[in-house]
């Protein structure tokens, strides 16, 4: 099998010597070790036939006819790769990568995506420099029966929306559980969960639950859950009584948002919660009272309640750490990134989003005081058990999780959260002042090749280690 990296230029008919439409230099056609005869060119979900034309030269660039651009869908100036499989007879370009998004992000002109736009561009940039086409687009433009969707492009320093064949992968990146849960993005979930040519991965968000439920099956990651159970009033005082303060989440919440803590206090019941301007506190003497207006505030969601631990603090605030796993380019999981988390004095939790802040795992895990503390190492192993674990139970394709691990005084690890959506927002990485991708791009990319079986043809990259030149961290 041939392969050779290619730029597109889309050309007028007219350009084209008789019976052909598409001119190759002869040295590509060389390293594609081209038949003399006609073959298949696919890009993503579209193929036609391709009638080739070589030329005495070194160039890269392949010339082809605006009619046959049109039916493959291709856009001008693409960096591609170009392989050739003889036992098919045919060119395959790509792959073609897509991320779905919902219509209505948060963006503006200059920034489309909003806070996801920064990813997205290093996404665009970084799938270019390895032939891999890449397209934004939103349930609403999915085209199933004519096999195409219509999404932005990055070309020229900008988003362009343009239609491209169905891609080969989808990853994806819908922004809320209400969303997917509306009818005609349900359908197009369903169609590319049950396409035998689309790879679609992180099929939708995670029911908090739900993934506890799974993973108490496991014997490694149960160790790692503390006590969590739906949410009923009649569970409220024993499980109180037990654990001194408890966590009531919403199964399907993100964010930090609707939590609240409950505590026991010289016999009085505290209920804490955050709002826009901080927590709110309030003090029932009577837990009859308490589990009443509790009852008020969790109806209409489904919640669970979840024991509380005494988590190890830095400067007096808690801290979690955050991992962001991911499949590699040789279908396993992976550390991509380690952060600690510690929380806002004023919220309950530490989501940047309640006005938690970013450091480094091993500069805060180095001041903790506790003597049975894990190595930076071995929170890292634990995660991957997790990821594991829950491949093992879950039903459907994920290829990228965040995992919230906390310390306790003990020196314990648990597991609070698992999450299928975990942030690319600006706010949770170092930003780029080189023109490196950050390494959760890098895999990105790596497992969208696996996926599609470039990887055991390309030649392998040489891997570049990044930092910001402002904080001389590494880049998520």
């Amino acid at each position: 099998m041939g392969v050779a990296r290619i730029i597109v230029q889309i050309v007028s008919e007219r350009a084209f010597p008789p019976e052909s439409n598409l001119i190759l230099s002869q040295s590509i056609a060389n390293r594609l070790r081209l038949p003399q005869h006609p073959v298949w060119i696919t890009f993503g979900s579209a193929a036609d036939t391709a009638f080739f034309f070589s030329t005495p030269n070194q160039t890269p660039l392949v010339r082809i006819s605006s009619r046959l651009a049109e039916r493959l869908k291709l856009s001008q100036q693409q960096t591609l790769n170009a392989s050739y499989d003889p036992s098919t007879r045919r060119i395959q370009l790509g792959p073609l990568l897509g991320v779905l998004m919902n219509r209505n992000v948060e963006g503006s002109e200059n920034q489309l995506f909003g806070l996801m736009g920064g990813f997205l561009e290093e996404c665009a940039q970084a799938a270019s420099e390895r032939g891999i086409a890449f397209t934004v687009f939103p349930a609403e433009q999915v085209q199933l029966r004519a096999q195409q969707v219509k999404g932005w492009v990055f070309q020229n320093r900008s988003w362009k929306l343009v239609s491209t064949p169905l891609p080969d992968v989808v990853y994806n990146r819908i922004t809320s559980r209400r969303i997917e849960r509306l009818p005609h993005v349900k359908q197009v979930l369903s169609a590319l969960r049950q396409s035998n040519r689309v790879h679609f991965f992180n099929e939708t968000f995670l029911d908090k639950q739900q993934v506890y439920d799974m993973l108490s099956k496991d014997p490694i990651a149960r160790t790692l859950l503390p006590e969590s159970v739906p949410y009923h009033s009649s569970r409220l005082r024993p499980m109180l009584e037990r654990h001194r303060f408890l966590y009531l989440k919403p199964v399907n919440g993100s964010l930090g948002q609707g939590i609240i803590r409950l505590s026991l206090f010289n016999g009085k019941w505290l209920c804490q919660y955050a709002e826009v301007n901080g927590t709110v506190t309030r003090v029932f003497p009577h837990a009859k009272e308490a589990i009443r207006q509790l009852h008020r505030k969790v109806t209409g969601s489904r919640y669970m309640i979840q024991r509380g631990l005494h988590l190890v603090t830095h400067d007096g605030r808690p801290v979690d750490f955050r991992v962001l796993v991911q499949k590699n380019g040789r279908g396993e999981w992976s550390v991509t990134s380690t952060v600690a988390r510690v929380a806002n004095d004023q919220h309950i939790v530490s989501n940047l989003a309640r006005g938690g802040t970013l450091r480094k795992a091993g500069e805060i895990l180095a001041d903790i005081q506790s003597p049975n503390k894990p190595k930076l190492s071995q929170i890292r192993e634990r995660a991957l058990e997790v990821a594991q674990a829950f491949e093992r139970e879950a039903q459907g394709h994920f290829a990228e999780l965040g995992i919230d691990l906390v310390l306790d005084r003990q020196g314990d690890l648990w597991m609070l959260e698992l999450n299928s959506k975990p942030s690319k927002t600006e706010d949770t990485i170092n930003i780029p002042t080189s023109g490196s991708a950050r390494p959760s791009v890098t895999r990105l990319l790596d497992y969208t090749l696996h996926l599609t079986g470039w990887s055991s043809i390309l030649p392998k990259p040489v891997p570049k280690r990044s930092l910001s030149k402002r904080t001389g961290r590494r880049k998520r």
